[in-house]
């Protein structure tokens, strides 16, 4: 489930280019359905929205219909507090010549995913990183005495 609500959700319009194979590519980033089967719906289950990136495009598609390709959820794939610099990067990207250098869209997505773990490593702040070490998010972990420090030397025997 999203744990943003939608107002907080800023609005990004669709940026659309095309690449050098002449493939069109569209990326859109905001609030999307879960699509729920009648067996979940059943158990109980109930549509939600989530904040994504999607990708669509023509390549490979018989009519030559632009259609989604590739989805990027925000937790796991990348963080709302990054999408603007995100954005930035593919509008930037998007109007530039380096867009040509990708022959299929897999070579953009690539880069893409790059750029954004580019992103959120130099934005990663100490708090952040230190609360990804298993030491501090599990306590008998860090509680335990390495005692291949010690050595018979080190305790001497008591007279």
């Amino acid at each position: 489930m999203s744990n943003l609500p939608s107002e907080l959700i800023e609005e990004f319009d669709p940026v659309r280019f095309d690449l050098a194979s002449g493939d069109l590519v569209k990326v859109s980033l905001g609030l999307f359905w879960c699509k729920v089967t009648e067996s979940e719906r059943a158990m109980g289950v109930k549509p939600f929205q989530y904040l994504a990136i999607r990708f669509y495009s023509n390549e490979d598609s018989q009519p030559r219909r632009i259609q989604q390709i590739h989805e990027l959820r925000h937790g796991k794939d990348f963080e709302y507090r990054h999408c603007s610099k995100i954005w930035r990067w593919l509008i930037g990207h998007s109007e530039s010549r380096g867009r040509f250098n990708h022959e299929n869209t897999d070579d953009f997505l690539t880069l893409f995913e790059s750029v954004i773990d580019r992103i959120a490593s130099e934005d990663e702040d100490m708090l952040e990183h230190l609360a990804r070490l298993p030491e501090f998010t599990l306590p008998s972990a860090f509680d335990h005495i390495d005692d291949s420090i010690f050595t018979d030397q080190s305790d001497p025997e008591p007279k």
